[in-house]
Formats: structure tokens, C-alpha cells, sequence
């Protein structure tokens, strides 16, 4: 009976030893696994003081006088650019200008500059569309009401009048303009001086337009000799460079 249980015994030591020989290897793995480093690139972030903390600058939304003032900028804008497209780094290409005539005065003021030159043109009439700036009072109640607003004009030196037709009918009427900076001037100078609501309301309308062609090729400094004599600031016009 020693004998088998002297077997046993042995057997019994052997699994032991085997069983804590591989606890061992696993935990010798699992250190070798959570030893191991990691790569991975450098993260570090910047602590700020309170003077290196960036300024949040808020930009304010523009007024409608801005608005106005930005786009009286661009209608001038507009005005030097059609003159400076006569421009040409080529002085002695000729071109034959044509130039639109709103006004009859305007008409009448440059081309007695052109025939003292002895330049030859042909003139002609057409229809076109120009923006326009109407001024008026928004219309009362009644007709009455609207009499009184136009009396009260009167006396202040602002001629007016009420119309009689449509939508419109007993609106008053202060005058058409063709540039929207004088317009506004009116209209502020109508509102300070009779404390009525004066509104522009601009719109497109059907003009006649004289368009004179100046068939004789004339050179770029022709040309910049003429225009220095004239004040186109003042003219209702319209320039075009085309060639002969």
C-alpha cells in the first residue's frame, strides 16, 4: 500500500511544479506586455497667462449711413472708371469715342469743345433706361390732408405737388433726380425743414438719350488735352471707347 500512494504523491508534485511553472511565463509575459513602451508623438499644451490670452475684436454692423456713404463711394468709383477706360498704354492708337447724352444742357456745354477742335461726329437720338431717384410724402387720408402738406411747403420754399392716379394717388411728389447723393441731400434738407417723412424710392425710367460718334480717329492724348478742360463730375453721361 506505501507503494501506490509513493505514486500518487509523485504525480501530485509533478502537476504542481507544472502548474507553477506557467503561472510564472504568464506573468513574466504579462509584465513584458505592459512594460513595452508606446510610441506615439508628443502632445503638450501651452498654459497662457491672462496678458497672452487672444483679444476677441466684435466688428460692428454697418449703419445704414455707412451703407449710403459706401455706395455714393462706388457711384463716383463708377464715374472715374469710365473716364480712366480711355487709358491706353498705346498713345498713338486711335479710337473714335462715343459719348451718351442725358440732359440737353449737357449736350449744349460739350459740343462746342468738339467743333472748336475741328473734330467731325454724328449725332443721333435713342431710348434707353437710366436709374432715377423719386422723392416724395407718403400720401394721408385724404385729399384735404395732402393740400394742407403741400401748403405747408410752400411756405417753407419746396415746390411739390399731389398726384392724382393709381396706387399713388394723393402722394406728394418732390421732384425726379438722377443722382442718388443729391437725392439724399434733398431729402434730408426737406425733412429738416418741414418735419415731414420724405422717401426715396429709386427705379429705372425710359429716357431719351443723344449719342454723339466722334468718327475721326483721335489718339490718346487728343483726347486727355480735351477731357482736362471739361468737369464730366457735373454731366450726365456716359463715355465709350470704340475703335474707328
Amino acid at each position: 500500500m506505501g507503494e501506490p500512494k509513493m505514486k500518487w504523491l509523485f504525480f501530485l508534485l509533478v502537476i504542481i511544479n507544472i502548474c507553477v511553472f506557467g503561472w510564472y511565463n504568464l506573468v513574466a509575459v504579462n509584465k513584458e506586455i505592459v512594460s513595452d513602451p508606446v510610441y506615439a508623438p508628443p502632445v503638450s499644451q501651452k498654459i497662457l497667462t491672462l496678458s497672452e490670452v487672444p483679444e476677441v475684436v466684435i466688428v460692428p454692423e454697418p449703419t445704414a449711413k455707412e451703407i449710403e456713404f459706401k455706395a455714393v463711394e462706388q457711384e463716383l468709383r463708377d464715374i472715374t472708371n469710365a473716364l480712366e477706360q480711355f487709358s491706353s498704354n498705346d498713345t498713338n492708337q486711335a479710337f473714335c469715342p462715343r459719348i451718351e447724352f442725358e440732359k440737353e444742357q449737357d449736350k449744349r456745354a460739350f459740343l462746342p469743345q468738339i467743333d472748336a477742335l475741328g473734330w467731325r461726329y454724328q449725332e443721333s437720338k435713342v431710348e434707353g433706361e437710366r436709374q432715377k431717384f423719386w422723392l416724395y410724402i407718403a400720401a394721408p387720408k385724404t385729399r384735404d390732408q395732402s393740400s394742407k402738406i403741400v401748403k405747408a411747403l410752400k411756405l417753407r420754399g419746396v415746390d411739390s405737388f399731389i398726384i392724382n392716379r393709381g396706387e399713388m394717388k394723393n402722394r406728394i411728389s418732390l421732384g425726379l433726380y438722377s443722382v442718388s447723393i443729391t437725392a439724399e441731400k434733398e431729402r434730408n434738407r426737406i425733412s429738416e425743414l418741414s418735419g415731414f417723412d420724405v422717401k426715396i424710392y429709386p427705379h429705372l425710367r425710359k429716357v431719351p438719350i443723344t449719342v454723339i460718334k466722334i468718327t475721326d480717329g483721335i489718339n490718346e492724348s487728343e483726347w486727355k488735352m480735351f477731357t482736362s478742360r471739361m468737369n464730366f463730375g457735373k454731366m450726365m453721361i456716359k463715355l465709350e471707347k470704340n475703335p474707328c
